[in-house]
Formats: structure tokens, C-alpha cells, sequence
């Protein structure tokens, strides 16, 4: 097939459309077990993710006194986090644009992995700034790609709740389990381990070596279907619906597709293949919406997840008392999670966003004026991060249906990346606010940020209750003819 830098209406007769025999097909079969597989290998991934995401700031005091650093510096080791995944990102867009989900997938581990054992090696802070930079290209590939990947696997009545299911494992479970994992093994495990200098060092392993088993059985992944008929690759999308059509990620060879797919289902060519047409003019208006929508959304949740712990020393509670205030606070994560998977396919994108946006905005502000005692800083922390992940849960799923299958990988990468800057940028500023201001200052910029994600969202189209086509190839296509 030969690609176009503008929009065409591809080899099609004129005036006619593809069939959208890949959604067909998705929607005839349902959730079968073997895209029950799928979705457990990409969230087993998504869950370690989240897990070492949060390492460097439950352990903060740990790293401090061994490597004898201040919080600017813990924080800047944070930003080369957050810098790394945001070079993840937009690598791991364009290998799955390019070469497949799979391969961009199962590449994303292996990195993190390594950064991750090269993190509990570090012999000085700039061996760790390094280490947790590489840590961040594996990270920061690995999430929306895994989003990308299913929604392109699964039916359209099913896609947001699934895609949604990924952040309840990955942001509600991860978030309350890491904090209670970090509170054992700095707590009761400390001595066992090492002690106080060494701990951090074996926690760092413990989450980078049950990776390696993901990375082994992501080898069962299929490619998805709709990106081999993207690249014109019938037969093997037709082999790939038969596998997901199936109840085992490795049927035997003579499976079939509910739907054979021909010629006349190869999707309508939208964009030329390239991250540069996640800026096209076609997509442009999506692309900032969305972009606006989470640099709010993850700025404000990276911030607030990093810096809790530290927060909470500082004001006088220990270490301890502090991991687990998070932990409880992060119930409200799991929570919100839980309540946007089960919301999703019934309540549109943009209202859930706006409506979640506005609440976490007026939670903000109520942490902001009366978080000052044990009790409501568990509580109305608890409610601001149900808010959090009711948002950037929607967010995540919206982020994926809002760009043609050729750039999917890439627009979804590049936008969840401007979150990313954010999480480099805004725990500086919040650290600055926090001096001057105590909480009432971070939670402040909190609703700020909240309420512009808010206005933002009203710009980005609709994706619930429609195919990923209908959203993308066939109305933008319609759109230039």
C-alpha cells in the first residue's frame, strides 16, 4: 500500500469504505480467554511499573542518608525518571508504530529491568540519577503502549472498561500495594536486608528480577489485528483474530477468524505513518486537547505521589507512620480506579473527565484550607487521589481512541508525554509552594491544574460506544473529501 502524507481516501473506489471487518469481527467474539491473557501479561507489566515508579520517594529517606543528598536532589532524581520515560515514550511510540506492539512491548521491560538492578548497584548519586534515567525509557514506553495494544484487541462495548481495568491494577492496586511492600521491607524486613543504607539496594532487585518471567511469557502475545491490516498484512490479521477468537494464546494452527478479512477491509489511509502527523492539522485539535488535558491530569498525580512521603516526614511523622498514611490515602486510588473501569462503557469520555476534573479541583481546595491534623489529611487525601485516578484512568483509555491505528502508538505516547514533562516540572514548583505555603500551597497548584484540564477536555471528540475506524480512519478520511 502506498502512504500519503496527507489525508486520502486511501486504494478505494470513490465514494466507497472499508468494511470495518476487524471491528466486526472483535464484536462478534466477545472477551474470550485468550484476550483475557493479554490483558493479565500487559498488566503484570503495567502493576511492576507502578511499583518502581513509586520506589524513589517511599524510599527517599533511605536514599538521602547513603548517599548523603538533600531533597533538591532527590527530586532531580525523580526528574531523570520522568526525563527517561518521556525518551520511552516516544521511542517505544514509534517502534510500535513501526514495527509492531509486541515488539515495543516486550523491548520496554527488558530496559526497565536493567535500570532497575543498575538502580540497586549505584555507588553515588550520579550512577543513580543515571540508572533511574534508564529506568524511565523502560517505564515510560511500557504504558501506553500496553493501552494502545488492548484497545486494538477488543470489542468496541468492551474497550473502556478494559483499557480502565489496566490502571486498576496498574495505578489502584500498584499504588496501595507498593506503599504497603515499601512499609514492610523499610520496616520489619529492614535489619534482614541490611539495614537502613542497604535496604533500598535489595528493594530495588525484588522489583526488577519477577519482571524477567513477564518478558518470557509476553513472547505468547499475538500482534494485534488491526495494526498488521494497517501494514496491509491480511492473512497474518486474519491469523491473529483466530488467536483471540480462541480460549488459549496458542491455538492450534487451523484456527480461524470469525470474520475473514479481504482487501476491502484495509482501513482508509488517514495519516502518513510518522510521529510528526500526531501534529497534522487533521489531528492537531485532539492532539493539544488531549496533551493540555494530561499534563494537568499526570503533572499533578506524579507530583503528589512523589513528594506524600517526604511531605509527611517533614512535617514530623516517621518514615513509617508516613508509608502508611500514603497507603491508606492510596485506597482512594484503587477506588477510582475501580469506579472508571465500571463507568466507562456507560458514562461518554468527555463528561467523566470534566465531572472527576471538577470534583478533584474542589477536593484540592478543601485539602488545601483544612489538611492540617492526622485525620483529615487521611481523608481528604483519600478523596483527592479517588479523583485522581477516576480522571486519569478515563484520560488513558480517551488517549488511546483518538488517533488513526497508523499513529495510534505514537499520538498516544507523545500526548501521555507531555503528562511526563509535567512530572518532571511541577514537583519543583510544588516543593518551592510548599515552603512558603505548607500543603495549602501544593494542593492549591493541584486545583489550579485541575480545573484547566477541565476546559481542556471539551475539545477532544467522543470515542465511547463507537469503533476505533469511526472515531479516526472513516472521520477524518469523510472530513478531507
Amino acid at each position: 500500500m502506498t502512504r500519503s502524507t496527507t489525508p486520502t481516501s486511501s486504494s478505494l473506489p470513490a465514494g466507497a469504505t472499508a468494511r470495518n471487518g476487524v471491528a466486526s469481527a472483535l464484536d462478534s467474539i466477545g472477551f474470550t480467554r485468550a484476550q483475557f491473557g493479554v490483558l493479565m501479561l500487559i498488566l503484570a507489566g503495567e502493576f511492576f511499573d507502578t511499583l518502581e515508579q513509586n520506589s524513589v520517594g517511599a524510599m527517599a529517606t533511605n536514599i538521602k542518608a547513603t548517599l548523603q543528598i538533600g531533597d533538591l536532589q532527590l527530586t532531580t532524581i525523580n526528574t531523570a525518571t520522568v526525563l527517561g520515560g518521556l525518551v520511552g515514550r516516544f521511542l517505544a511510540g514509534w517502534l510500535a508504530d513501526k514495527y509492531g506492539r509486541r515488539f515495543s512491548l516486550g523491548l520496554n521491560l527488558l530496559v526497565y529491568t536493567l535500570g532497575g538492578l543498575l538502580s540497586a548497584l549505584s555507588f553515588n548519586y550520579d550512577m543513580l540519577l543515571v540508572s533511574r534515567f534508564i529506568v524511565g525509557i523502560g517505564v515510560g514506553g511500557e504504558f501506553m503502549i500496553g493501552i494502545a495494544m488492548l484497545s486494538e484487541m477488543v470489542a468496541t462495548r468492551y474497550r473502556g472498561g478494559l483499557i480502565a481495568t489496566i490502571n486498576v491494577g496498574a495505578g489502584g492496586i500498584g499504588n496501595f500495594i507498593s506503599y504497603g511492600l515499601f512499609l514492610l521491607l523499610l520496616g520489619p524486613l529492614a535489619v534482614p536486608l541490611g539495614g537502613d543504607h542497604a535496604v533500598w539496594r535489595w528493594t530495588f532487585v525484588i522489583l526488577a528480577l519477577p519482571a524477567l518471567f513477564v518478558v518470557l511469557y509476553r513472547r505468547r502475545l499475538p500482534e494485534t489485528p488491526r495494526w498488521l491490516l494497517s501494514k496491509g498484512r491480511i492473512d497474518e490479521a486474519n491469523r491473529s483474530l483466530a488467536i483471540l477468537a480462541s480460549n488459549t494464546l496458542r491455538p492450534p494452527a487451523d484456527a480461524k477468524s470469525p470474520v475473514t478479512l479481504t482487501q476491502a477491509d484495509l482501513p482508509p489511509i488517514a495519516l502518513h505513518s510518522s510521529p510528526a502527523a500526531v501534529f497534522h492539522r487533521s489531528v492537531l485539535r485532539r492532539t493539544i486537547a488531549i496533551g493540555v488535558a494530561s499534563w494537568m491530569a499526570f503533572g499533578a498525580q506524579v507530583t503528589l505521589n512523589f513528594l506524600m512521603p517526604t511531605l509527611l516526614v517533614e512535617r514530623g511523622y516517621t518514615v513509617s507512620q508516613s508509608l502508611l498514611y500514603t497507603m491508606i490515602m492510596n485506597i482512594g486510588s484503587l477506588l477510582g480506579c475501580t469506579a472508571a473501569a465500571l463507568l466507562a462503557n456507560r458514562v461518554g469520555r468527555r463528561a467523566m473527565v470534566t465531572t472527576a476534573g471538577i470534583l478533584g479541583c474542589l477536593t484540592a481546595l478543601a485539602f488545601a484550607a483544612f489538611g492540617n491534623d492526622t485525620g483529615a489529611i487521611l481523608l481528604l487525601g483519600a478523596l483527592f487521589q479517588f479523583f485522581t485516578m477516576l480522571t486519569n484512568t478515563t484520560l488513558a483509555a480517551w488517549t488511546a481512541e483518538v488517533y488513526p491505528t497508523a499513529i495510534r502508538a505514537s499520538g498516544a505516547s507523545i500526548v501521555n508525554g507531555i503528562g511526563n514533562i509535567a512530572g518532571a516540572v511541577m514537583p519543583f514548583l510544588a516543593i518551592a509552594l510548599y515552603g512558603n505555603f505548607a500543603f495549602a500551597g501544593v494542593f492549591g497548584l493541584a486545583a489550579v491544574m485541575y480545573a484547566i484540564l477541565v476546559v481542556a477536555s471539551r475539545f477532544a471528540p467522543e470515542a465511547r460506544g463507537r469503533s476505533l475506524e469511526d472515531v479516526n480512519e472513516n472521520a477524518l478520511v469523510s472530513d478531507h473529501t
